[in-house]
């Protein structure tokens, strides 16, 4: 992609081209010259979300405030590290917007019942929300993605199922970002079965904004727990490092159930969702022979975890299922009967 091709997906203010001069104005105030580091120690303290508008005063300010100097002054401020070189709009967008770094994803722990989810499945008893945790460990509310919350979603003897549609920034200099530095994609969530009744669990996205594709890989993670080992609450983590261009955001999809068919809610739980853009895992674009950057280009989904792939037990199929041919206690039965119908 040449220079001209990478800057037609820039914003317009970004596609100005200004020629580096030898001139000290706007170095000078009152008749005192102020020397150019101190200019831009000063204009570290403005707020970056209006610092553009000073970039019009003249072309040495523009010529400041659109460089990696000032940003990287910024950056410093704010983390304790020294930044990655990179070009000075991205950190403008990381400052000057919500985009990166915070948790996108809304009532993770089930706080608020079920708003902003949409449930796909909805197997056995259903979905519940418990306050706290019934025959589990409590969650441990100094973890961060709890937000001081201590509810849970509870599933049941049926798959259940159900996703929530997360948006990423819909500004062109973001888009741009995203199509072309890839800033990787962090999903996590916590989980927990109950203390006396095995069950399943899976986390996994679907991307938005890109006409669907089998080809293209939902990365996705789970956890099987075992009967009289499922009280004690585990992190599961995805971490999206490639993935397609034009991506408007992701669904947020978890699932689970219990693995011996019980009555009431002896299915997994899950709370503290979490799903960030994480800013840091930007680097600088590598150059070809001529010197021009090379965006990131999709080939496969590529994505790391520390859960275990359930794909298998969660067969995503429309037949009819197979009805059981073990012999259960009439209860049982009924719950059986009417989970297939």
């Amino acid at each position: 992609m040449s220079d001209m091709e990478v800057a037609s997906y820039l914003p317009l203010f970004l596609r100005e081209e200004y020629t580096e001069v030898d001139t000290e104005n706007g170095l000078f105030l009152c008749n005192m010259h102020i020397p150019e580091e101190i200019l831009l120690h000063i204009l570290s303290f403005v707020d970056p979300k209006v610092l553009l508008r000073y970039s019009i005063v003249c072309k040495k300010w523009n010529l400041l405030i659109k460089s990696f100097p000032l940003w990287s002054i910024i950056y410093r401020r704010k983390f304790q590290r020294k930044p990655k070189k990179l070009p000075w709009y991205i950190f403008y967008c990381r400052f000057s917007t919500e985009y990166f770094d915070i948790n996108l994803l809304k009532n993770g722990s089930g706080q608020d019942s079920f708003n902003n989810w949409e449930i796909i499945e909805n197997g056995g008893d259903k979905f519940v929300v418990e306050d706290p945790p019934d025959g589990a460990d409590a969650l441990n509310i100094e973890e961060p993605e709890f937000e001081n919350k201590t509810s849970c979603f509870a599933t049941s003897y049926g798959n259940c199922k159900k996703i929530q549609v997360v948006k990423f920034g819909q500004s062109k200099l973001f888009r741009y970002i995203l199509s072309n530095y890839k800033p990787h994609i962090y999903l996590s969530e916590w989980t927990c079965g109950r203390f006396d009744c095995g069950s399943l669990y899976r986390l996994r996205c679907s991307y938005l904004g890109i006409i669907p594709d089998v080809t293209i890989a939902k990365p996705s993670a789970g956890q099987t727990v075992k009967q009289w080992e499922g009280r004690k609450w585990n992190k599961i983590e995805i971490l999206i490092t490639q993935y397609p261009e034009g991506v408007e955001g992701i669904s947020f999809e978890h699932d689970g159930r219990d693995t011996q068919f019980w009555a009431g809610h002896y299915g997994s739980k899950m709370a503290g969702g979490v799903v960030k853009l994480l800013f840091d895992s930007i680097d600088p674009l590598p150059l070809n022979n001529l010197g021009q950057k090379q965006p990131k280009r999709f080939s496969k989904t590529e994505y790391k975890t520390n859960g275990e792939n359930l794909d298998n037990y969660f067969m995503e199929i429309e037949i009819e299922r197979i009805r059981p041919i073990c012999r259960y206690p009439p209860h049982v039965r009924r719950n059986i009967r009417e989970a297939y119908q």
